[in-house]
């Protein structure tokens, strides 16, 4: 099942008017980015054993690392991945696919949570049965901007997890781990070897970043005017630019690291380690592009409004921009919830209001109809009654009481059949009040889409084959969505 990206709601702009489908790129020659090996020791560690093919076409997708592997859009992006690096394979095409894990993201607020739908927890477990989510999060240790991929995870927040599931805990949460090795471990136990993970703080990838980190320096004021120059055609198309100026004047573009991971603004980046050299979310995709080259990135709305409002400086410094496509977008559902579908002929784009207004406009008017049929029938028995007294009463006047006491039964029999027709249409009402209910708490929970805030973990607890499912039905760079059943 699916239906147009448009119904989805929140969609930016910029994605909605630019999909128009391009060809993908021929097959590149050898690379030589140089990091390879450090590559396949790194997956190495996190039981990954990719082939690095050299000569291979490479495609890119990317994800901040976050605890239990994070909403459900970070499991479409690796299995649209997937799904890209299949279908060119059965083509005959070679192909390297990379997930860029953003390690170097300072949001600790956003990486150290995780909602979990509360259809998916124990009755006796879950605290709010009122809420479509429950939402469990850990309180920040370290310093405000500090880098979040090597810090430990909380054991707070482990212990939260492990209490709503009855689960052993498993090696990804073991004592000590860090966001990113617990987020690549997740990762690698459902993608196996077909993705190349890519740590953002890899030495070998920062260092073979560096001419890129000086280049931006000795720039840096004619890359501020392309993109104070592009924000001004961006407006004038109607659009808003994905990332604004620091109090309305500079845009920042790298980070310099401290001892302790925190982020503050950079020095000379000639004279620096490149190891201590972090960059913003306008220049990671150019870091990501330069190192690795990639013919096609797969992202986001967010990341491709990147793209749109850092491409002239793609130009501006040589670096090959690659086709940026969308990755597909999918929603999942148990099949019991997902039958609602046929069963109530709804529309697919009609699941993210309430489950009451999405009734209100389908409630059948059977009470209403039961009620007016029942009086009709009384006002018409009770005139044949009336009837049957005339003609009959002059002749034999005793009939009197048995012509009440047959009204009283028959106008109490009427009464009842109404009421237990009434009865059993509620009835059948609540049922599908209750299934309708589900299904809109399932993909639009507490108001929210599906994949932008519910934990994919959850899901794959209860259904094991969750990746291989949507990586079987993901359209990447399609406006579509996808509802999986489950």
């Amino acid at each position: 099942m699916k239906f147009p990206i448009a119904c989805y709601p929140g969609m930016n702009r910029l994605v909605l008017d630019g999909r128009t489908p391009s060809p993908l790129p021929r097959t590149p020659g050898v690379r030589g980015m140089g990091i390879e090996q450090a590559l396949l020791e790194s997956n190495k560690q996190w039981g990954i054993s990719p082939t690095i093919h050299p000569d291979a076409l490479t495609i890119v997708a990317g994800q901040q690392v976050g605890f239990a592997g994070g909403p459900l859009y970070t499991l479409a992006k690796l299995a649209s991945l997937v799904r890209l690096k299949r279908d060119l394979e059965n083509q005959g095409i070679a192909v390297n696919a990379y997930f860029w894990l953003a390690t170097e993201d300072h949001d600790f607020d956003e990486v150290a949570q995780l909602n979990i739908p509360t259809s998916l927890i124990a009755r006796e477990k879950a605290v709010n049965r009122q809420r479509d989510l429950v939402c469990i999060r850990a309180v920040r240790q370290a310093g405000a901007r500090a880098v979040v991929g090597s810090l430990p995870v909380p054991e707070s927040l482990i212990a939260q997890l492990l209490a709503l599931f009855d689960l052993p805990r498993p090696s990804w949460l073991r004592e000590g781990i860090t966001f990113r090795d617990s987020f690549a471990e997740l990762i690698a136990s459902v993608s196996g070897n077909e993705v190349i993970l890519v740590d953002a703080l890899l030495p070998e990838l920062r260092r073979a970043g560096a001419p890129l980190f000086k280049e931006i320096h000795a720039r840096e004021d004619e890359i501020q005017r392309t993109l104070h120059d592009r924000a001004l055609e961006l407006e004038a198309a109607g659009y808003k630019e994905q990332v604004v100026p620091r109090d309305g004047d500079k845009y920042t573009l790298l980070y310099e690291l401290n001892d302790d991971g925190t982020r503050q603004q950079p020095g000379n980046p000639a004279t620096q380690q490149p190891e201590r050299i972090s960059t913003s979310a306008l220049t990671r995709p150019l870091l990501q592009d330069y190192v690795l080259q990639p013919d096609i990135f797969l992202g986001g709305p967010a990341e491709l409004a990147y793209y749109a409002q850092i491409a002239p400086l793609h130009e501006l410094l040589g670096i090959s921009m690659p086709r940026v496509a969308l990755r597909g977008h999918v929603l999942v559902a148990p099949a019991r919830v997902a039958k609602a579908f046929e069963r109530y002929g709804l529309d697919p784009c009609s699941v993210f209001r309430s489950a009451d207004e999405l009734l209100a406009e389908r409630e059948p008017e059977g009470v209403a109809r039961i009620r007016a049929i029942a009086a009709e029938a009384k006002r018409e028995l009770m005139k044949r009654v009336e009837q049957i007294g005339e003609l009959a009463l002059p002749a034999d006047h005793s009939l009197a009481g048995s012509i009440h006491r047959s009204i009283g039964h028959l106008e109490y029999h009427a009464n009842k059949l109404a009421e237990r027709a009434i009865k059993g249409l509620v009835r059948k009402d609540r049922e599908r009040h209750a299934l309708v209910r589900e299904l809109v708490s399932t993909l639009y929970p507490d108001r929210h889409v599906q994949d932008r805030i519910a934990g994919w973990f959850a899901y794959q607890v209860h259904f094991p084959d969750l990746f291989a499912r949507i990586v079987e039905e993901v359209e990447p760079d399609s406006p579509v969505v996808r509802i999986v059943s489950l």
